[in-house]
């Protein structure tokens, strides 16, 4: 079923063809004879798209002499096969660094004897000027360190 924009434009289209052929003799019959045609094909499409069905489909087949594979004169099957033999790129390397100042700061080291540092006593409490605590208590940590520097043996 046509809708009604659809047949205007139909109608309009044949009009235009008929209003702009005034020296043509186009008559009455000629239309009607058009029209008849018009309404042969437009069956016949209906009967083809109402035999086709769906068992048709299923069986659909493309008989066809050329391959896929051929278009406009080339075969695309070789140029494929181009493509999967290209040559694969080395792997990449990475540039070796050589920090030259750190290798002679190690080969030419010249080996000092270096005092000992002074084990760590166990960690203090964080005493500030500004709390104002008691003199003896500065006494009390200072000893505390002096201890544990004797019983490790620090000099």
């Amino acid at each position: 079923k046509l809708g009604k924009d659809e047949m205007l434009s139909i109608i309009r289209h044949g009009a235009t063809h008929v209003f702009a052929s005034k020296e043509s003799e186009i008559t009455d019959e000629d239309i009607d004879a058009i029209l008849e045609r018009g309404e042969k094909k437009t069956m016949e499409m209906k009967e083809k798209l109402a035999n086709l069905g769906e068992s048709s489909l299923r069986n659909f087949t493309m008989d066809t002499e050329n391959s896929v594979y051929n278009f406009e004169g080339e075969d695309y099957r070789e140029k494929k096969k181009v493509i999967t033999n290209w040559i694969e790129p080395p792997k990449r390397e990475r540039k070796a660094n050589y920090a030259v100042d750190a290798y002679f700061r190690e080969a030419l080291r010249v080996s000092e004897p270096k005092a000992p540092k002074a084990p760590r006593p166990p960690k203090q409490p964080n005493v500030q000027d500004f709390q104002f605590f008691p003199p003896r208590l500065f006494e009390l940590l200072e000893k505390e360190i002096l201890y544990y520097r004797k019983t490790i043996g620090y000099k």
